[in-house]
């Protein structure tokens, strides 16, 4: 039986085909790396077999051969699992990244993705592979026929600031809008997202908001005391990712607002994501619906006072990793939606 005893060719590659990249030194941010290797045995035959990794293929650093860490949170890192949002080069570049391959003539092919903390500096990366029978090769430096690398510069990571965000709004329609005979209903859909014409948000996180069935994203309720509580004032924000998918609704209304069926008898359907590419933005929905007889009803749901609110929290992620924090501030219900940097 053979074994993997040698090797005849080692190289690496960047998926951009050059020499060097820059990365964002933010731990999330992903350069792709392709470690060739042709096997031999120890007949000096080209070696067709299996090859463990990352236990015989790795990355290290080309003047100290220290291996990268190893799925790590410090330093310079790699692993084999690529991260479906953040695998973006600062820049641009086409991304030809392949996992693990055997080509025709017996070179298999493995691809890394590396990434770096802050604190880092300027990083020449090699390959290092090690065969069943134990012995070591490199492309570092001094390694002869094999040696090469790849130059990566750490970029300073980018904080995302309200000063530069895009926070528009603009009136939408709900499902039930023209039906005026008990409620009267207006809805304005606001849009949070990066002001970049080459970079923008890719997933967003949100904290503060209800999450009762029926009620998900609803985080602020006022219902006026005068003229027998006719006045609701309502904020939403629509959280769950894919944005797309998860509000297409039946007709493009996907939000749930105002539901009021105890006492009232009432809800409605705002359309969200109204806007191209949904999951470069988070939509927010702020509704002043009022009725009339005796008014709205509580408790309805998790509202069980006239005045009750949460300030949501939300965290925006760029293509690069990079990351914005905001609030908003549930009390200012009354007056709309207001956007600010979280402090």
């Amino acid at each position: 039986m053979t074994e993997w005893a040698g090797v005849s060719k080692l190289s690496l590659m960047l998926e951009t085909g050059g020499p060097g990249a820059e990365i964002y030194a933010n731990g999330r941010n992903q350069v792709a790396v392709t470690v060739s290797v042709k096997p031999t045995d120890e007949n000096g035959g080209t070696y067709y077999g299996d090859i463990s990794w990352p236990n015989r293929v790795n990355l290290v650093d080309y003047v100290s051969g220290e291996k990268l860490n190893w799925q790590g949170r410090e330093g310079w890192c790699f692993t084999d699992r690529e991260d479906r949002y953040f695998h973006h080069l600062p820049g641009g570049g086409s991304r030809a990244a392949v996992e693990a391959e055997l080509a025709d003539d017996g070179t298999q092919k493995f691809t890394f993705y590396i990434s770096c903390w802050p604190g880092t500096d300027r990083k020449s990366v090699s390959a290092w592979v090690e065969t069943d029978t134990g012995k070591v090769y490199t492309t570092t430096a001094g390694s002869g026929s094999f040696e090469g690398k790849v130059a990566l510069d750490p970029l300073v990571a980018l904080t995302h600031r309200r000063s530069g965000v895009n926070w528009e709004y603009s009136r939408t329609a709900t499902r039930y809008e023209n039906d005026t005979k008990y409620v009267s209903t207006e809805a304005w859909n606001y849009y949070l997202s990066l002001d970049s014409t080459d970079n923008y948000f890719v997933t967003f996180s949100v904290s503060g908001y209800w999450s009762d069935p029926g009620y998900e994203g609803f985080f602020a309720c006022d219902i006026k005391p005068d003229s027998h509580h006719k006045n609701l004032y309502g904020s939403y924000v629509w959280y769950q990712e894919p944005h797309g998918s998860s509000y297409d609704g039946d007709g493009g209304y996907g939000g749930l607002i105002v539901n009021f069926p105890d006492g009232n008898k009432w809800w409605d359907y705002a359309r969200v994501y109204d806007r191209p590419y949904p999951e470069q933005y988070l939509c927010f929905t702020w509704v002043h619906a009022t009725t009339g007889g005796d008014g709205w009803h509580i408790p309805n749901g998790p509202v069980h006072t006239w005045r009750v609110y949460f300030s949501p929290v939300i965290t925006a992620w760029d293509r690069y990793g990079n990351t914005g924090k905001f609030s908003i501030d549930g009390s200012g219900v009354d007056s709309g939606i207001e956007l600010a940097d979280y402090s």
